[in-house]
């Protein structure tokens, strides 16, 4: 994870509350690690089928950042579908109480152990 950037993002928590999320991105690795303490892009669980799933959030916001050509791998003239994006791209959520969700390939899973988890953003997960 050499070029690394951050940014942030602004949108509805849970509460319907405008919160605050922090984002790194690696356009190298093609992945963005979500920072989020608010729940505003976080995965939700859905209990009918027992599993994680993105959030209208995090929707929203893949939706802004593909607009924005960040990790398009700068092909021109490509308009990438939000679905063809998501595919492409990879995505760590750390979230409260010690949890770190990752979203690879159209599904999420929570990282049980860190040790075997090489592209963590530590500054992150410090932070939780």
């Amino acid at each position: 994870m050499e070029q690394i950037y951050q940014m942030e993002y602004r949108g509805l928590n849970l509460f319907d509350e405008i919160s605050t999320v922090e984002l790194a991105i690696d356009e190298q690795g093609q992945t963005i690690h979500i920072f989020d303490t608010g729940q505003v892009v976080s995965p939700i669980f859905n209990f009918d089928v027992s599993a994680y799933e993105l959030s209208e959030g995090f929707y929203k916001m893949a939706d802004i950042l593909r607009h924005k050509r960040i990790l398009t791998n700068y092909q021109q003239g490509s308009d990438w579908t939000l679905s063809e994006w998501l595919i492409t791209n990879n995505a760590y959520f750390y979230v409260p109480k010690q949890r770190i969700k990752k979203y690879v390939q159209g599904s999420i899973i929570e990282i049980v152990d860190r040790a075997k988890e090489q592209f963590l953003f530590e500054e992150y997960v410090q932070r939780i």
